[in-house]
């Protein structure tokens, strides 16, 4: 049987998607030449900012729940 639905990246642990959003906030960081404009650099970089700081919340709360 073929599968019919479109793939998607395997689950990430909290560890993983965390140096995963480290990685890709500094990319857009430092690629502000890679944009079109400064605007677009800049929203670029606030969404990849509000991934890391989810990504470390997560992080932190897996923690948190394995040290408990």
């Amino acid at each position: 049987m073929v599968s019919s639905e479109v793939p998607t990246r395997r689950h990430l642990g909290p560890d993983e998607e965390l140096e995963r959003a480290m990685a890709d906030y500094l990319r857009v960081s430092r690629g502000a030449h890679l944009y079109a404009s400064g605007d677009e650099h800049q929203r670029a970089e606030e969404a990849a900012w509000t991934r890391l700081v989810a990504a470390r919340d997560l992080f932190e709360a897996a923690a948190a729940s394995a040290s408990a």
